[in-house]
């Protein structure tokens, strides 16, 4: 499975070998081995190629060392959207799986991301200066979040932990485990959906022959961040160990899981399913509108689908990418989607109609994850490429 949406039986942006049936753990990772040997060789070759040609964008990238000044992105500005910096994630390794995250801080101030890389870059947005490369896990990291407050950031990845790290420091804080499976995505809650509970996290969980311990358990979880321990586990159906994603409602009273074949809404205090929504492939990303208005999900069937969170009525189905639909998220005020996709684009659209409003072009691998700021000024995408790239539309 892609998990960012590729799937592992179509390793690495469906070029590799495919498994046609199912494979022992030890063969899986023989064959992983082989693979991401393979990646290795073909990166060194792609960077050779670079040395000596110059990639042609559509959007110049600004020569600035620190970002300009910002026009609040909208549907009426969204065609001026422009690439603004690219930031190299130090130490990227392609590795077997495209999978990833990318994250703004609460104040818009940090930006983190995770894509298979061993140590967490965070970042300063104004400046884009590296300020730390946290020590995490020696597993491959693939899921980052940072707490409501802004005082905490969870990493999480090919181990059977979650790290806790405080921001502002970059000292580790605690951990949260074990888990079943590796984590795959991580949410908070928001300020408002924290309700007093601000120790909550919440983490998609993704078997595929990897189990950390003999009672597994699901790939659908919510944790204490204070003690470390697991507060739910939903089992309410035995496919919920191949989860892609996760988010929190901004109200915080429910959370939205999407597996292979549905999203899932279930009560945050309890993990009791509320609603299912059939969706006929593997659910790569999904997120409620910070409205509460909306409920987005993309997936490999290269669709996003919106329906109108409350009795989850399906609005739209939003089609314009090529490949997988890896990652979604809407704009602070709830008017814009952004999405990433495995066929390099950004897409921009109207959430009230449904319309693509722009393609933003430049990475040259699959997107994998996107943000957009508490303001509402910047895009964050981060690519199979190695890199997180910006974007705006300056005052």
């Amino acid at each position: 499975m892609h998990t960012g949406s590729a799937t592992l039986n179509n390793l690495i942006d469906n070029r590799t070998p495919t498994f046609k049936s199912p494979v022992s753990r030890r063969e899986f990772l023989k064959n992983a081995a082989k693979v991401v040997a393979l990646v290795s060789n073909l990166s060194l070759l792609a960077s050779c190629k670079a040395a000596t040609t110059s990639a042609v964008s559509p959007n110049k990238e600004s020569t600035s060392s620190t970002l300009p000044a910002l026009q609040a992105l909208t549907v009426n500005n969204a065609d001026n959207i422009r690439l603004l910096k690219t930031l190299e994630i130090p130490g990227f390794s392609q590795g077997g799986l495209s999978q990833g995250s990318v994250a703004f801080s609460p104040d818009g101030k940090l930006l983190s991301g995770a894509c298979y890389q061993n140590k967490l870059p965070v970042w300063d947005v104004p400046g884009g200066r590296l300020l730390f490369l946290l020590d995490s896990s020696k597993s491959p990291l693939v899921a980052v979040a940072f707490r409501w407050d802004g005082k905490m950031l969870a990493a999480g990845g090919f181990s059977d932990s979650i790290q806790l790290y405080d921001p502002a420091t970059g000292k580790r804080v605690g951990t949260v485990g074990p888990l079943p499976f590796p984590a795959w995505e991580l949410s908070f809650p928001s300020l408002k959906g924290s309700q007093g509970n601000v120790d909550r996290l919440a983490s998609a969980n993704f078997a595929n022959g990897y189990s950390y311990h003999s009672d597994a358990g699901s790939g659908m979880t919510l944790w204490n961040t204070t003690s470390g321990g697991l507060l739910w586990d939903y089992k309410g159906d035995g496919a919920t160990s191949r989860v892609l994603s996760v988010d929190y409602a901004a109200d915080g009273k429910t959370i939205a899981y999407g597996t292979f074949d549905s999203a899932l809404v279930v009560e945050a205090e309890t993990g009791s399913l509320l609603h299912a929504l059939p969706i006929p492939n593997h659910v790569g990303d999904l997120a409620f509108s910070p409205d509460g208005q909306w409920l987005a999900a993309g997936s490999d069937d290269n669709v996003i689908r919106l329906w109108q969170a409350g009795q989850f009525q399906l609005q739209f189905e939003l089609k314009g990418h090529s490949n997988y639909v890896n990652g979604v998220t809407f704009s602070p005020g709830g008017s814009l989607l952004v999405s990433g996709s495995h066929d390099q684009r950004i897409g921009v659209w109207d959430v009230k109609s449904g319309q693509l409003l722009a393609w933003l072009q430049g990475h040259k691998s699959a997107v994998l994850r996107v943000a957009v700021n508490p303001a509402g000024t910047l895009i964050a995408s981060i690519s199979w490429d190695g890199t997180v790239r910006l974007w705006g539309v300056a005052a």
